[in-house]
């Protein structure tokens, strides 16, 4: 029988006791993508429980029942919440790292570019970083990149930093 902690985390991300590591990181994003969304899917969002306190309140609770269930699978003691699951890439590859994200979060581009309002074209450059193809303002490029970012769940301070700087570089080099 699980412990009272773990019973809680696991309805907290609406899981079975069976579930696998990957159960487990799946419904860590997907939950994680659905309560992170401000007010768009409920239609009350001035009501107490969906104010931005009670969703982060949430996802601090989505955060913690993630570290202690996935700390439990893989045997390691969990004394304090971990940090949110990110890929297994090099920081100086960000591309891979949205393909990954994208692929782990189950999302095709198309999908991506419904949610974020990036026209396809721009979001197959950023995770191909095929740079030629965004001649864009910076700004953009920055605000595209962390669009994507965000819509896989993958943390944009770790992402937008690297491929910017390849990003500035590669323009500096073609843009004299």
């Amino acid at each position: 029988m699980a412990a009272p902690d773990e019973a809680r985390a696991l309805r907290i991300l609406e899981l079975d006791p069976a579930a696998t590591l990957d159960d487990i990181q799946r419904s860590y994003q997907l939950l994680k993508r659905l309560h992170g969304r401000t007010g768009a899917m409920f239609a009350a969002p001035a009501m107490d429980e969906f104010s931005s306190e009670a969703q982060q309140g949430v996802l601090a609770q989505i955060e913690a029942a993630y570290a202690l269930l996935s700390a439990r699978k893989q045997g390691i003691a969990a004394s304090a919440p971990a940090a949110a699951p990110r890929p297994e890439e090099p920081t100086d590859v960000p591309a891979t790292a949205l393909r990954r994200a994208r692929d782990a979060a189950g999302l095709s581009l198309d999908q991506v570019a419904d949610e974020t309002h990036v026209r396809l074209e721009y979001l197959i450059a950023l995770e191909e970083e095929r740079f030629e193809h965004l001649r864009l303002a910076t700004v953009n490029v920055r605000g595209y990149l962390t669009a994507f970012a965000n819509a896989v769940s993958l943390p944009a301070e770790d992402v937008v930093p690297a491929f910017m700087k390849k990003f500035l570089a590669w323009q500096a080099q073609h843009n004299p």
